[in-house]
Formats: structure tokens, C-alpha cells, sequence
């Protein structure tokens, strides 16, 4: 545990030094303050702070995705190509402890660019648009951050499979233009091509971390079939919001502990 602290420190002071906590906070605000602007010029009225907020999650959905996936990639990887890998097995620490260690330092420095670009976004918003519902603005900071963190063990898993950083940061944008962009269109002509069941339609949907945090927010938000689209109103209409919330919960659950449980398995073999 002290080992896996040590690293945990290290890594987040890494992440502070580098700047890029304050950079995306920043980006994220400033584009926050031009949809809330955009937004009340076009007299959206006592609805303009959901509406910013609805326009914030799907930003957080391209945003939040690539970051994590690009940090959780050059975590082990980029330290092959340092050559500071092998010092590192060699203090008194597992394999475990690294990855571990690395992984909570990561996952608290995003969480906390995440609360900083909310936060201030949140303040930029209030001035020009009504507050009406904070609580779901405070939702979908933690859907965000969940997604972080599910993002973030991908990005480790890819890390350790790969062999450089360079190769590995190839992959973690690839993955993400699959998981962020196509997936959708994929998934639904798979799911209707092989097995036109609903059951396919749910198997595409736990499959993807970012559906899964769109489907969550949607439903917390405005849970109109049409903006669910086909994969959310399956969820919708055959299990109901409670329901669904708890499915999708407990798959975006797995998805930040299952990759990271294997990245740790094939990182002790290799350092065995």
C-alpha cells in the first residue's frame, strides 16, 4: 500500500506540473460560456441551464473519452521508452503497485479537471442563464468523471499491451474515434443485421462505456425515446428509467475494473 501510494503521489504531481488539468478546464469554460451566450440569444428562457448542461455532456462525451484514453496510454508505455521501467520494478514494488499507483493518480487528476471545467463552466453559465435545476448539473459531473475513470482503464490495458508510447497513443485514438464516433451506427446495423432482437440492441449498448453514460444522462435529463435513440429506448421501454439507470450503472462499473484487472495480469507476466 505505501508503494502504491508513493506512485500515486508521483503522478499526480506529474499531472499537476504538466498543465494540462488547467488547460482543459479552461477550453471546457470558455466553450461553456459560448453555448450558455449562443444559448440565450436564441431565448431558450428559464430552460437555458439545462440546455447548456445537455450541450456540455455530449462535449464532456468527445472531450473526456480521448483524454483519459491518451493518459491511460502513456502511463506504462511511456515509460518503456524512457527506460525508466525497469528502475522502477526494481525499488520495492510490484508490478501491481505501479499500475495501481499510477491508475488512482490519474484517475483523481482527471476527476479534478473534470470538477475544475464544470465548475467554472457552471459559474460562467449562471451569469447569463437562469439557474433552474442544479442537481442534474452535479449528475452529470459525476457521469463524466465516471466515465474518466472507465476510460482510464481501457487506456491502461492499452498501455501495457503496448510496446511504445507512440504505438500505444495510435491505438488509444483509434479506440476512441471507434467508441465515440462509429460505434453507434456500427453496433445498430450489427445488432439488426445478425439478430434483430432486443437483446442484441442491449448487448451493444453495455459494450461501449460512452453509450452507456449518453443513455445515463439522457435519462436523467429528458428521457424522450427519439433522443434515446434506438439503443437507449430499448432500455427505456422494457425495463423503465430506475432500471436502466441500475444496468447501465453496474456496466460502466465493470468497465473501469475489468480492463484494469487484466492490464494487471499481463503486466505481471511480463514483468515476470
Amino acid at each position: 500500500m505505501t508503494a502504491t501510494m508513493a506512485i500515486f503521489g508521483k503522478e499526480l504531481r506529474d499531472a499537476v506540473r504538466s498543465r494540462w488539468l488547467v488547460a482543459f478546464a479552461l477550453t471546457f469554460a470558455l466553450v461553456a460560456l459560448a453555448l450558455a451566450v449562443v444559448q440565450e440569444q436564441g431565448s431558450v428562457g428559464a430552460q437555458g441551464f439545462n440546455r447548456t448542461t445537455a450541450s456540455l455532456i455530449n462535449l464532456c462525451l468527445l472531450l473526456v473519452p480521448l483524454l483519459a484514453l491518451i493518459l491511460g496510454a502513456s502511463a506504462i508505455a511511456g515509460e518503456r521508452d524512457r527506460g525508466t521501467l525497469g528502475t522502477l520494478l526494481s525499488q520495492p514494488l510490484s508490478s501491481a503497485d505501479l499500475l495501481i499507483g499510477k491508475y488512482l493518480g490519474l484517475t483523481v487528476a482527471v476527476w479534478a479537471a473534470v470538477v475544475l471545467g464544470f465548475g467554472a463552466a457552471g459559474l460562467l453559465v449562471a451569469l447569463v442563464s437562469p439557474v433552474t435545476d442544479f442537481g442534474h448539473y452535479l449528475l452529470f459531473v459525476v457521469l463524466s468523471g465516471a466515465l474518466a475513470s472507465a476510460m482510464l482503464s481501457i487506456g491502461m490495458l492499452i498501455s501495457v499491451l503496448s510496446e511504445g508510447r507512440s504505438k500505444a497513443l495510435a491505438i488509444a485514438v483509434l479506440t476512441w474515434f471507434a467508441l465515440v464516433l462509429f460505434y453507434n451506427l456500427v453496433a445498430i446495423g450489427f445488432a439488426l443485421s445478425v439478430a434483430s432482437s432486443g437483446e442484441m440492441l442491449l448487448v451493444s449498448t453495455l459494450l461501449n462505456p460512452v453509450e452507456t453514460v449518453r443513455i445515463l444522462a439522457v435519462l436523467s435529463l429528458e428521457p424522450d425515446l427519439h433522443v434515446l435513440g434506438p439503443l437507449g429506448a430499448y432500455l427505456y421501454v422494457e425495463f423503465g428509467p430506475a432500471l436502466s439507470a441500475v444496468i447501465l450503472g453496474v456496466a460502466l462499473l465493470a468497465w473501469a475494473g475489468v480492463p484494469l484487472t487484466a492490464a494487471a495480469a499481463i503486466f505481471r507476466k511480463q514483468d515476470a
